[in-house]
């Protein structure tokens, strides 16, 4: 997609689609009242014939405009209330424009209305580029139509540097996100630990991050027991993968952020139904994000190290498969009992948690597609925020709520830690169904010591079955955008 800045009058402006925006219940003025004069007040009449009054989600098409403007098409988004209006309403309009151009437009523009303030263009640019994505690599004919090739941003106010500088901004978070859900999307007949070993070290080598993987030997050497056993029913070795940005100028601050790698789980031997194991190549989806985020974060350049760590294993059924009733050593010591083979990924996480607290980091955010519970408790697009730190959920919630990905804070009630509570070891890896989300996140706290750290379970919103209004069917990318948001401030 090209980016281009036009000082044309947005009557007389060429393209294949105007696009042009309206809160609910206003009155026409400004630019849509121009095009709608010129047009002989078709967009009006429409407009009362279609019901259309302005509601974000909804829009007309004018489809021919008689060479009465300079465009051939007009389309007219609804921007929902007024008082409610924000950079996530742009990335929802922007999407929406995408689905509704796709095969009619390669030039497209836009009003001024649409992006008076810091940030539109970016928000606007972004939803475009994400509305944009689809994944069709093993398709024959992956051709699906004539995509998007150039946006026009009308205006007399907006500076070049302006365009250039969010524009910018936008197509680096786009790509970081749709790089996540490429990995998600992938099958898990390609994407083995190996495969996903190998694109970090290509993340690093592209933006000069420090690079360490750990096979199979390393991983046993330094006593990640965890991830050894959960492993060890998979003809495919484990990686552990740990990438570093280092600040221009040398930081005292320090964040690490870990991912869960399963790039398939089949349950172990406490096998899931196949329905359940159908989309299972998406248990990957932290790590997914982990290496999205180190993409953007080295053009980004933060004043803080950031240590993106990554446990990356199959969960299988064979001959060496690890057992309900075994019990495992982690890496900070502590025993674990096996309950459910297919509670793989918070052991897999608990040696990640354990290295990163070696780093001697300040803060720690992992996130994990790791229960259905809270997908039960919160749907299908909303991500469980926990916890030892109430500054740093909060600093989550708030990056999240900025970027338009959702979030809620799950309670960590003490009543609860009996569920994990072993007669034969330190701790167990499951508990009863009551309060899946949590006692999973209890389980957690206990490889990370005093360090601050926040648990972000992305199981819903990560993959997405059906799709949505805003998101894909299938990987979303869930959470690239808020940890770049939380580490940035941008």
């Amino acid at each position: 997609m090209e980016f281009i800045l036009s000082r044309v009058n947005i009557v007389k402006l060429k393209a294949d689609v105007l696009v042009i925006g309206i809160f609910k219940g206003q009155r026409y003025s400004g630019a849509v009242k121009s095009i709608n004069d010129s047009l002989g007040n078709a967009l009006k009449n429409i407009s009362e014939e279609e019901r259309f009054e302005g509601d974000l989600g909804k829009s007309l098409m004018l489809s021919r405009t008689l060479g009465k403007i300079g465009s051939k098409r007009v389309l007219m988004v609804g921007l929902g209330e007024k008082t409610e209006f924000s950079t996530n309403t742009l990335r929802k309009i922007g999407t929406l424009v995408t689905n509704k151009v796709k095969g009619l437009s390669s030039i497209i523009a836009f009003s001024s209305e649409l992006f008076r303030g810091p940030g539109h263009i970016s928000a606007l640019t972004e939803g475009l580029l994400l509305g944009s994505y689809e994944f069709n690599k093993y398709k024959t004919n992956n051709s699906e139509g004539n995509e998007i090739e150039k946006v026009i941003f009308a205006s007399k106010q907006v500076k070049a540097f302006t365009l250039k500088e969010e524009t910018d901004f936008a197509r680096l978070i786009s790509e970081s996100t749709n790089l996540a859900r490429d990995l998600v999307n992938e099958p898990p007949v390609y994407l083995t630990p190996r495969k996903l070993a190998e694109v970090a070290s290509q993340i690093a080598k592209d933006g000069g991050l420090n690079c360490e993987i750990f096979d199979y030997a390393e991983i046993e050497r330094r006593g990640m027991n965890g991830l050894m056993a959960v492993s060890s029913g998979s003809e495919e070795p484990p990686r552990f993968i740990h990438l570093t940005y280092e600040p221009p100028r040398k930081s005292r601050r320090s964040i690490a952020i870990v991912g869960k790698g399963i790039t398939f789980d089949s349950g172990g031997l406490c096998l899931k139904p196949p329905d359940s194991m159908r989309t299972m190549k998406m248990d990957m989806g932290g790590s997914a994000v982990v290496l999205g985020v180190m993409k953007a974060i080295a053009v980004l350049q933060p004043s803080v190290r950031v240590h993106g760590l990554i446990a990356a294993s199959e969960n299988m059924t064979g001959a060496k498969a690890y057992k309900p009733d075994d019990v495992i050593r982690a890496y900070n010591g502590k025993t674990i009992e096996v309950i459910n083979t297919d509670a793989e990924g918070r052991i897999v996480l608990s040696d990640a948690l354990c290295y990163a607290v070696e780093l001697k980091v300040d803060e720690i955010v992992d996130l994990a597609t790791l229960t259905g519970a809270c997908m039960v408790g919160l749907g299908s697009y909303t991500a469980g925020v926990m916890g030892n730190n109430q500054t740093l959920i909060d600093k989550i919630r708030k990056a999240s709520d900025s970027v338009g990905e959702k979030t809620w804070q799950l309670p960590m009630d003490d009543e609860l830690r009996v569920e994990i509570k072993s007669n034969v070891a330190d701790i167990k890896n499951a508990g009863s169904r009551m309060g899946g989300a949590i006692t999973a996140a209890m389980f957690l706290e206990n490889f990370v010591g005093d360090v601050p750290w926040a648990h972000i379970d992305i199981a819903g919103p990560a993959f997405l079955e059906k799709g949505s209004d805003w998101s894909p069917k299938g990987a979303t990318g869930f959470g690239v955008r808020t940890i770049i948001q939380y580490i940035t401030g941008k």
